[in-house]
């Protein structure tokens, strides 16, 4: 189904039609590599987990990544204070 109400990205000559606000931010500051990155590294650390100890450490790790990620884009003017 076509969204009725598409958001779009101008890069330049090119037209990018996102799907999301998230997707929207990601691709006016070209923020895909950094995602991929973050995801790949995610990944990584998660496969590694193989008891509930390492299991926390690992969710403190990520949610500490998350937390900066979500101040930065408050300092930035992104979302609620």
């Amino acid at each position: 189904m076509k969204n009725k109400n598409p958001l779009y990205v101008v890069k330049g000559k090119d037209v990018l039609e996102a799907n999301s606000l998230i997707d929207l931010v990601i691709k006016k500051f070209n923020l895909g590599p950094a995602v991929n990155v973050l995801q790949n590294l995610f990944y990584l650390l998660l496969e590694q987990v193989e008891n509930f100890a390492t299991f926390k450490a690992v969710k403190s790790f990520i949610d500490d990544i998350l937390v900066r990620i979500l101040n930065l884009g408050r300092l930035a003017g992104f979302g609620q204070s």
